[in-house]
């Protein structure tokens, strides 16, 4: 029983493995880490200026700056 349970543990890491350096290999080929620091930054356009949240949920507006939460003081 117990050595079941390790042959199944090992395919399955092998299997994980195996699917990760795939996605890897084609993330490389298909160009996915070509500028990354543009790709940081098509997210923002100029309809969303920084420090002003533009998406509206049910309880709070969208026109509204935001704020970081203040600091906690933590002295224990």
């Amino acid at each position: 029983m117990n050595s079941l349970v390790y042959i199944l543990l090992g395919a399955g890491l092998l299997v994980f493995g195996g699917t990760t350096i795939a996605a890897f290999y084609w993330a490389a080929r298909t160009g996915q880490f070509r500028n990354l620091e543009e790709g940081a930054k098509v997210i923002f356009d100029d309809d969303e200026p920084i420090g002003t949240a533009t998406d509206v949920f049910s309880d709070r507006s969208a026109d509204r700056p935001l704020r970081r939460p203040a600091a906690v003081n933590r002295t224990t």
